[in-house]
């Protein structure tokens, strides 16, 4: 049976007050019409020289990544948009999971075996939606920017498909100064334009502002860290050499300085004995040679440990860490900071993924009321997120000893559904779980009653 979706059309007002073409002339004055927007930077180098080069910026972007995508997605139905507000506004603070569910419970109704479920069942058929939002972290950590193209139903306007574009082949059309952006396109792949009202555009903000518009592409971190990717490529590719081939370490000499050179033949013999003395070290079976001749040995080249390049690596993993808000000891093999990766793990999910989950909901939000309506909802849910299981078991042996709440308000708290009336909601004190102001029958009159009768009969009998 078809869910009765409506569509519905968005309104377009059309900006025209002085105020909003001021700004418009002066943000985007110079841009182009039906030109691709230039980017800040060639976003295709941080995929060769960082994501795919370089193991500590892969290692951060997958950590995030794979979080992201384990997280489920439900559907809702909006019942109250005043308690939905509050719990879009609590999620994007310091997590109050008590409160955060309780608003959540009060303003939305999960909703199951509707068109939207199917989509984000399967949003098209080469991917899930756990692949899709991999791709969304992905995409935007390394180039900033991360694009979600809809195929529509053609004659109801809802949603079919979603997938992910490779952003950093997409670029900008310009279109006029007071609506910048007229569409879509690939670069040097494809020169359709795909319409901006099926694109959704998830960045990160780019404060570098230009007078032909590139500001409206995003900024990733990565661009910050540079040249720190650059010297950790750099520190790579030394030890590497290192391994491979040592190189010119130093200059073997003679000690004479009676002016005495040696000849062709006794230098040849010095050099097969130091090489034959290398390879037996390399094979592990001495680093000590012999010679009849006086040497000495001049020191022009360094090891990557003398050159601090161990030391600098783990100060710029450091870095990379720190620019995606993750905890360090998450890449560290130190089994010192084994007992911290729990830790680690719960801090990474609400300091990192978190807040950006709630970033890609309000974009997702925005293209999927455009398609159904303004009454639908689609969130992350909490309770599916295992580094937060902890906080959810304190939170239940917390109200278990609250008797001042009901056993409704207990299990909408934990997103458990509510009982049936009457017992509920009634408050239950901690002597025996009786139900505060219930009137019980708890039998004893019945059992009184009939006490009296058996006396009173006995009576009757020793009187006869």
């Amino acid at each position: 049976m078809k869910w009765p979706f409506k569509k519905k059309e968005p309104d377009k007002v059309t900006m025209t007050n002085e105020d909003w073409v001021l700004l418009s002339r002066m943000m985007f004055r110079f841009i182009n019409r039906d030109q691709n927007i230039p980017k800040i930077i060639n976003m295709t180098d941080f995929f060769t020289l960082g994501y795919m080069y370089n193991p500590t910026v892969f290692s951060v972007i997958s950590w995030r990544a794979n979080a992201a995508k384990g997280v489920p997605w439900l559907v809702y139905k909006i019942k109250n948009t005043r308690k939905l507000r509050e719990y879009s506004s609590i999620t994007r603070k310091d997590l109050n999971l008590h409160k955060a569910l309780a608003l959540k419970e009060q303003s939305l109704d999960e909703v199951e075996g509707t068109p939207l479920n199917e989509l984000l069942k399967r949003p098209n058929p080469a991917y899930s939606l756990a692949d899709i939002i991999e791709a969304l972290f992905v995409y935007r950590d390394v180039t900033g920017n991360s694009y979600l193209y809809q195929v529509d139903n053609p004659s109801t306007k809802e949603i079919l498909q979603i997938h992910s574009l490779p952003a950093d082949y997409v670029k900008i059309v310009g279109g006029t100064f007071l609506d910048p952006v007229k569409g879509y396109r690939f670069e040097e792949v494809f020169q359709d334009m795909l319409p901006p009202e099926k694109v959704t555009h998830w960045r990160y903000f780019n404060p570098v502002w230009h007078s032909d518009g590139r500001q409206l592409y995003g900024m990733s971190p990565l661009v910050a860290a540079a040249r720190i990717i650059n010297n950790d490529n750099s520190g790579i590719d030394n030890q590497t050499a290192s391994f491979a081939n040592e190189g010119v370490k130093g200059v073997i000499h003679g000690k004479n300085t009676e002016g005495v050179e040696y000849s062709k033949e006794q230098m040849e013999q010095v050099f097969k004995k130091w090489k034959k003395t290398t390879e037996r070290a390399k094979a592990g079976e001495g680093n000590i040679g012999f010679s009849n001749f006086e040497l000495g040995f001049l020191k022009v080249g360094e090891t990557p440990v003398d050159l601090g390049v161990m030391d600098s690596r783990k100060f710029n993993k450091e870095i990379l860490c720190n620019l995606f808000r993750i905890h360090p000891s998450l890449l560290s093999s130190d089994a010192s900071t084994l007992n911290n990766l729990t830790e680690a793990r719960k801090a990474l999910m609400t300091m990192s993924v978190m807040p950006d989950l709630d970033s890609l909901k309000e974009h997702l939000n925005d293209t999927i009321q455009r398609a159904f309506g303004k009454e639908w909802y689609i969130d992350y849910d909490v309770m599916a997120i295992a580094e937060l299981q902890d906080d959810i078991e304190k939170l239940g042996r917390t109200l278990q000893n609250m008797d001042w709440v009901s056993i409704n308000e207990k299990r909408t708290a934990t997103n458990y559904d509510a009982r049936p009336e009457p017992w509920g909601n009634f408050l239950w004190s901690s002597i025996g779980k009786m139900p505060i102001g219930a009137d019980i029958d708890t039998g004893f009159d019945e059992i009184d009653e009939n006490l009296d009768k058996i006396k009173s009969n006995g009576l009757e009998h020793y009187k006869q």
